[in-house]
């Protein structure tokens, strides 16, 4: 059985993550047991993670652009027109992909020692990640992604009994789960 935690998806990106960082560190900490690794995620994380994937596959080219600020100099504005740059990523190293897309399937397929429990996204879970996002929408930074992960945790709990921990950093996400009563932890939080 996976350990109570709901990780989203940039906390599911974290384990795989070379050289490990410590909130890599606080995290295995967190799901490990006598099997190696155990968790839950969302059936939208196990999509996304692809998505995040792709994104650090493709690489970024730098760019250079155009600032268009309005500065105050002395009793005049002026519109600024010098160029920043928007630092770029490397491709990753295609070997390095297949090798993480492989231990994703083997993951979510419950081979080795790392292993996710998908939760399924159905009914339930939109509905309750609808009722967050009217709740929740204009209040905090907090979009569709969120409130599917936040529902699934909220589904799993009426339907299953199940009472889980989300693992996430974001700000918004945490902002409607401490509203909402639902626990979570946060691998970057060195409070934790």
């Amino acid at each position: 059985m996976a350990s109570l935690y709901l990780l989203d998806t940039n906390a599911y990106f974290l384990i795989f993550q070379t050289p490990k960082t410590n909130p890599q560190i606080n995290l295995e900490v967190k799901l490990f047991d006598a099997d190696g690794l155990s968790f839950y995620i969302s059936e939208i994380t196990s999509l996304e993670i692809h998505s995040v994937l792709g994104k650090y596959s493709r690489g970024v080219s730098p760019q250079k652009c155009l600032c268009e600020r309005n500065i105050i100099d002395g009793a005049h504005v002026v519109r600024c027109l010098k160029q920043w740059v928007v630092p770029g990523r490397k491709k990753m190293n295609p070997k390095v992909f297949r090798d993480i897309r492989k231990m994703i399937l083997d993951i979510e397929g419950g081979r080795g020692d790392i292993k996710a429990e998908v939760l399924i996204v159905d009914s339930d879970v939109v509905g309750e990640a609808r009722n967050l996002l009217y709740k929740y929408a204009d209040v905090y930074n907090f979009g569709s992604h969120d409130s599917m992960i936040a529902g699934s945790i909220i589904a799993t709990r009426k339907k299953l009994g199940i009472d889980l921990t989300l693992v996430t950093s974001d700000k918004g996400l945490k902002a409607v789960l401490k509203d909402e009563g639902i626990p979570y932890y946060d691998p970057r939080d060195a409070n934790n």
